[in-house]
């Protein structure tokens, strides 16, 4: 009876005091699983078919045959299309981006330049093969679930091979490059999950006085890449000793992109 009485006040003791008289286990401890950052790159390419307006004016001199003084001759382009390529690629890696963008144009037609400061007309024939190349550099600066900009800086590239001949005058041919430095931004707002309007402007000078450029366009997304409905306008300045003295570049195209 003692012992029983004894055994009894012994587990009431342990309850009391908080004792634990079930089996000892450890603790396990889940360990968190790391999420990798996905440091890869990304590409895409898009090749486009544009329909643009060519737009600019050239100065031409004409040489004297020493009887006869030196003949400035300006003549205004009307654009003939006779070849055109456009496409550009873009490598992305989390924040830090490359874009290289490329147009070749070839264009011929009849114009009538003017002599004597527009006072006599002259026939002429011209052909046009023209490059633009713009390499940019880019940083995201802001980024949501819906939309992106990128702060871009680059240099953009211009090639000018023109050929005119003059009835019963002496023909031309004129080779002329230029490099600008540029800057803009670049980026995307999405309307929905497919839907989405990327754009790019920039602005900058050089060899040019002044040159920009200004796109958008609206995009939509299939499993395979994207189709682009888009309009771009491209302008330079130059001085007047230039053989151009302006120039614009503008048109809706339609683009396809793809992503690997």
């Amino acid at each position: 009876m003692q012992k029983i009485i004894m055994g009894t006040l012994l587990t009431c003791t342990l309850a009391i005091s908080g004792g634990d008289i079930a089996p000892v286990t450890e603790d396990i401890v889940m360990a968190p699983v790391p999420t990798e950052e996905n440091n890869s790159w990304k590409h895409s390419l898009t090749i486009y078919g544009w329909l643009p307006s060519f737009d600019g004016t050239t100065n031409y001199t004409i040489p004297g045959d020493g009887n006869d003084p030196d003949e400035e001759v300006e003549s205004s382009f009307v654009d003939k299309l006779d070849m055109v390529f456009m496409g550009s690629y873009e490598a992305r890696k989390n924040k830090w981006s490359f874009l290289i963008d490329a147009i070749y144009l070839k264009m011929s037609d009849s114009q009538n330049a003017s002599l004597l400061n527009g006072r006599v007309p002259v026939a002429s024939e011209q052909e046009l093969d023209t490059w633009v190349v713009g390499a940019y550099g880019g940083y995201n600066i802001f980024e949501t679930g819906s939309s992106s900009m990128d702060m871009i800086a680059g240099v953009r590239y211009l090639s000018l091979d023109v050929d005119v001949s003059f009835l019963r005058l002496p023909s031309i041919g004129v080779f002329q490059e230029f490099y600008d430095g540029v800057i803009g931004v670049k980026g995307h707002v999405d309307l929905s999950e497919n839907w989405y309007v990327p754009y790019l402007v920039d602005i900058g000078a050089g060899d040019s006085e002044l040159t920009w450029q200004g796109e958008a366009s609206i995009g939509y997304r299939f499993g395979w890449g994207d189709v682009l409905a888009t309009y771009r306008y491209i302008h330079y300045e130059k001085d007047d000793s230039r053989l151009i003295k302006d120039l614009d570049m503008y048109g809706p195209k339609v683009g396809v992109v793809f992503h690997f």
